[in-house]
């Protein structure tokens, strides 16, 4: 190597130094912030064995799993046609519907239900059966008012449109 390439190679290297040293330091707390910011979620609410006791009472007094079929069906009607297209474009079957409601699994969802309806304290709930105990279980004509939080909402939709999808194929 001559002496002006080694004096370049000297010059070139003492520049990316002093560079790289805050560029390593930005880097190195980036990373450590990220790192601690990530904190882990919260378990998901569980009822305990008095307030599973209190959810299924209130379940079987408002006939909540028929409001709550009532609701599904409701959104099956709004899956069964794309309304896009001139004229609508059936997607789903008038069958293929009642199977969809016919094997849903509401022992399964109960698992969501007791999640939300921890939240109620257990005084609410007891006054919750004693509301619908005294107004024969019955919101409204033909059962479609319910008590819905957006976990029973989207896990409703999520597994309506599940079934949907798999009685497609």
């Amino acid at each position: 190597m001559s002496p002006v390439e080694t004096t370049r190679s000297i010059t070139k290297n003492s520049m990316i130094k002093p560079i790289m040293k805050p560029i390593i330091l930005l880097f190195s707390l980036v990373i450590s912030s990220l790192a601690g910011a990530q904190t882990l979620l919260p378990p998901p609410a569980m009822a305990n064995v008095a307030q599973k006791r209190l959810i299924d009472e209130f379940i079987e007094v408002s006939h909540y799993r028929e409001a709550l079929i009532n609701y599904a069906k409701e959104y099956i009607e709004l899956k069964m046609f794309d309304y896009d297209v001139d004229p609508p474009k059936e997607l789903l079957t008038k069958d293929q519907a009642r199977s969809i409601i016919k094997n849903f699994d509401f022992d399964g969802f109960k698992v969501s239900m007791y999640s939300s309806f921890s939240l109620i304290p257990e005084e609410n709930l007891k006054e919750l059966i004693q509301f619908h105990k005294t107004i024969g279980g019955t919101l409204s004509r033909g059962n479609s008012a319910l008590l819905m939080t957006p976990t029973i909402d989207l896990n409703i939709k999520n597994q309506i449109d599940y079934a949907i999808e798999n009685i497609k194929k």
